[in-house]
């Protein structure tokens, strides 16, 4: 007989995505009433509005009181559905990742976000409900039990900072204060937002005087543009890695931390698929390098586990006793090609090259404009070219796999644990000349990894070897 932990309903903030769309529906009445732009259509549209909000208020009740869970000693029950029930039960041990994110409005209801992540994708994949925090810390401890979370990695002071630095992430940033303008038009309305749109140009425009002192005119306008994001990303990078920590107790990982928005992490050592080494420009810069895992259906997030530097492999092996340490591979650059590296970025910079000598001819205004393509095309030719000698692929000695890629400006060094892996080859008729080919690696949770031009005979050993 299986005794039951917790059940109940969901937290009520599930509807509010119902809510949502009845918000969105409102918007029709009041489209209607604006293109004939008289009192009386007014009133029809805010009477609409209103009965559709109570329809929907009344409907998302409805569907609340069906929804809900229940959890046992053996496994989690799901209920979802109105007209067409539908439960889904979860056993721990198809459990990778449980992923816990309490955002400030969140906490101020007294709820948590939880996100379950498969083992094998060939199950329930990812699933996500709200429940009450309580119930959500039992779900957590019965998933993936912590018996003691004495840290691993805790940074402080400059590694603080270093952290922080390595954690920010520029386009993601720009992506939220973009759908962060959208929100706040759709709920302050247009004039609001409008003024605030103002005030803000206006001292964005006082920064870009200053840095005209120092930089032309263009330029000054595009490196505030990212001073300013860069900064914001910093702060909410900052705010993400206080009092971050990452400690192991038996089988499970545990990451937690955050100042306004409080997330916990705990992934299944066993399930853990690979760890991804990146190097970035900012890495490079710092000599520390980000870290990010991946375990079944969770492909990682955008804080890393920790940071890694040289020499400090046993703190890696601490989390996953099987990481190595990336290395070299022996006799890699022989007889590899040249433009399968370094074609694309090699055009960029051409290009960007001839209209920055088009304009210094034609129009020298637009010159230091031109300048920032040209040197941002160079970098990215310097990176391919130091692909060339360091992407490949070997097998270790305890069994794991080492893939090096590059990706844009950033070298990725995996280490790869999980065996359930496929192989496809590639080759031209130039490649297989010189038995070479391009290995692409599946993995469980359908990424790929793609690594260029590497010795025929090893990508067939690989393949061997399953």
């Amino acid at each position: 007989m299986s005794e039951i932990r917790v059940q109940g309903r969901f937290h009520i903030v599930y509807v509010l995505q119902y809510i949502r769309y009845g918000l969105l529906l409102c918007l029709v009445p009041m489209l209607q009433a604006l293109l004939r732009f008289d009192l009386p259509s007014l009133y029809t549209a805010l009477r609409q509005d209103t009965v559709i909000l109570i329809s929907m208020g009344v409907f998302s009740l409805v569907i609340w009181r069906r929804v809900g869970f229940c959890l046992t000693d053996r496994a989690l029950t799901l209920r979802f559905g109105l007209l067409f029930r539908q439960e889904l039960t979860i056993l721990p041990e198809q459990v990778a990742v449980v992923e816990l994110d309490r955002p400030l409005f969140l906490r101020l209801m007294g709820c948590t976000r939880v996100r379950l992540y498969a083992a094998s994708c060939a199950s329930f994949g990812r699933v996500q409900c709200y429940l009450p925090r309580r119930h959500a810390a039992v779900l957590a401890e019965c998933m993936l039990p912590v018996k003691s979370d004495s840290s691993l990695f805790a940074p402080t002071g400059a590694e603080r900072i270093r952290f922080t630095m390595l954690s920010a992430n520029l386009l993601t940033t720009a992506a939220l204060v973009v759908f962060s303008a959208r929100q706040t038009q759709e709920i302050l309305g247009q004039n609001l937002v409008f003024d605030l749109g103002q005030l803000a140009m206006s001292n964005l425009e006082r920064l870009e005087q200053l840095v005209e002192l120092v930089l032309p005119a263009g330029v000054a306008w595009l490196f505030t543009l990212v001073f300013t994001l860069w900064g914001i990303a910093l702060f909410w990078s900052l705010m993400a890695t206080a009092n971050f920590r990452v400690s192991r107790s038996g089988g499970v990982i545990l990451s937690k931390g955050g100042r306004i928005n409080h997330t916990e992490c705990r992934v299944l050592a066993s399930a853990v698929s690979y760890c991804d080494i990146r190097v970035t420009p900012a890495a490079r810069l710092l000599r520390r390098y980000p870290v990010f895992l991946c375990a079944g259906s969770y492909t990682g997030a955008d804080l890393p586990i920790l940071v890694y530097s040289k020499g400090q492999e046993a703190l890696l092996q601490a989390l996953m006793p099987r990481f190595t340490g990336p290395q070299p591979v022996a006799g890699i650059t022989q007889k590899r090609s040249w433009p399968q590296f370094l074609w694309k970025s090699g055009s960029l910079f051409l290009l960007c090259a001839a209209l920055t000598a088009v304009s210094a001819w034609r129009l020298p205004d637009l010159t230091p404009l031109m300048v920032i393509p040209t040197l941002v095309s160079a970098a990215l030719l310097a990176v391919s070219a130091e692909a060339w000698f360091t992407e490949g692929v070997r097998r270790n000695p305890n069994g794991t796999l080492a893939v090096c890629y590059t990706r844009f400006f950033t070298r990725h060094h995996l280490c790869v644990f999980t065996s359930d892996l496929s192989y496809t080859s590639w080759q031209t008729p130039f490649s297989e000349t010189i038995a070479r080919c391009t290995l692409w690696i599946h993995l469980p949770c359908r990424k790929r990894l793609r690594v260029r031009s590497i010795k025929r005979y090893e990508a067939d050993r690989l393949k061997l070897v399953l």
